[in-house]
This record gives structure tokens, sequence and C-alpha cells, in this order.
């Protein structure tokens, strides 16, 4: 776009910029070449894009197409792979690219450019097989996002209320008809917790096998209970309580489960 375009041009590659977004890098198919007519109603009020929950329905599209994907017959993957492999990377360092750059915000970008270990598919294979089977207990970085170097490129909003308070609450994960829950309770290593026997998971498997070819419902109505519990998502009633301890080894609590 050259720099003194006019107005019409702006809003016209602005329009195309946030397509890209939705379809291309936040909540992709499987062919990445398009995106759906129903994400474009939630672009008709634009000043009130910035209040609905993103992050959120990221994750269920991306924990919903990891779902799909271990069916065998799956040849492709939906869901935003910019995500997964920034968690991997951070997770398991010694997966991660070699770089020197400084991290920046948002996080993903510091692999941006950047290609994993190269290998004959085989090869490849068998040698990450192997090294997940051999995985010490301390070459997972539970808690990446405590590094001072990658607080201090956080902005404070995003720790804070209300961003902050998304982080600890056991809710579902809503887009559309599709519902993911969001298990945090399994992994309280992850907030410096020590994790103890959780509780029972919500059985999805009715949401599972939904498809959205003709789907005459309404799924507001449809999926009212759901959504009433996220609204109450900052309730004492779904929060998360965190044992905070010295270590991060679960409990003997937690074996006998």
């Amino acid at each position: 776009m050259s720099l003194d375009a006019m107005d019409d041009v702006m809003i016209q590659y602005a329009r195309y910029y946030i397509l890209y977004l939705l379809g291309g890098v936040l909540l992709p198919n499987k062919a990445n070449n398009t995106v759906h007519v129903l994400y474009l109603p939630l672009l008709a009020d634009f000043d009130a894009i910035s209040t609905y929950s993103w992050g959120s329905t990221c994750l269920c599209w991306l924990y919903r197409a990891m779902c799909l994907t271990t069916d065998y017959t799956v040849e492709g993957m939906a869901g935003c792979h910019t995500l997964l492999m920034s968690w991997i990377y951070y997770k398991l360092s010694f997966w991660a690219p070699d770089v020197t750059t400084p991290h920046t915000f948002p996080l993903a970008t510091r692999w941006a450019g950047k290609k994993g270990h190269n290998d004959y598919a085989e090869q490849g294979l068998l040698r990450n097989r192997l090294r997940l089977d051999n995985l010490q207990v301390d070459e997972f970085n539970w808690m990446p996002h405590m590094d001072p170097h990658i607080l201090s490129r956080v902005f404070a909003e995003f720790l804070g209320h209300s961003h902050g308070d998304f982080y600890h609450p056991v809710v579902p994960l809503i887009l559309f008809r599709w519902i993911e829950i969001l298990n945090i309770n399994r992994v309280l290593r992850q907030f410096g917790g020590r994790q103890g026997p959780p509780s029972l998971s919500l059985n999805m498997n009715t949401f599972h096998r939904q498809s959205a070819r003709n789907d005459d419902g309404w799924w507001p109505i449809r999926l009212l209970t759901w959504f009433k519990i996220w609204v109450s998502r900052q309730t004492e009633a779904y929060r998360l309580h965190i044992n905070r301890a010295n270590t991060l080894r679960p409990g003997q609590d937690y074996y006998r489960w």
C-alpha cells in the first residue's frame, strides 16, 4: 500500500488484513486459503471486536483440530500452528531453533523465519520419539513465562485484571457450536503449584461427534448451559485453587490416584 493511499484504500487493506488474521493465523482451516463466512458477523461492529475473547476462541479451535488429527485417516491439521509450535519451543527448548534474537511481543515472533532441525522424515520421526522416551524431569520447562526476559516484554494488562483472571478458571472454551474444556486443574505445575488428584473431567464425547454439516440448530439456545458457565468464569465456583509448593514433584496422594 502506498504511503499516500486514500482512506477507502486503507479501509480495504485493513479488511484484507483482518480476514488474513482470522483465516490464516488464528482460526485457519486445513486448506488455509479461505475464511469461513460465519466469522463475518463478528466483524460487523468494529468497536465490539476487542471485547471478544479471541484467546479462548483460538484455543478452542486448536484443541478441536488436534482431536480430529488423532484419527489416522486425517492428513492435514487446522488450528493456530503458530501457537502450537511456540508452545513446543518454549516448553521443550531442545526442539527450538537456535536463535539469539531478544524476546519480543507477541512471544511467538522470536521464531519468525526460523526452522527446526532438518532430517529425513523417517529419521526425524525416530529421533523425536527417542528424545521424548528419554525425556528427563528437568528438561520440560513448566513455567517459561516466569523468565524475567519474557516478563519484561509482556504488557502489564495481560497479566492483571481482566486478562489475568482468565488463566485460573476451569471453564468451557466455546466457538459457535464447538466446545472444549480447559482442564488446567490437571496441570497445576504450570502455575507453580503441586499436582494433586484432579477432579473428574467432563465427558465431551457428544460434542466431539458433532459436525458442522447439516446443522440447523441455533447454538446460543442449545448451548445455553455452557454459555452461563463461561459468563460465571470469574466467580469462586469455577476458580482454580493452587497449592503453592517449593517442589513441583507431585505428592503421594497424586501417585495413589
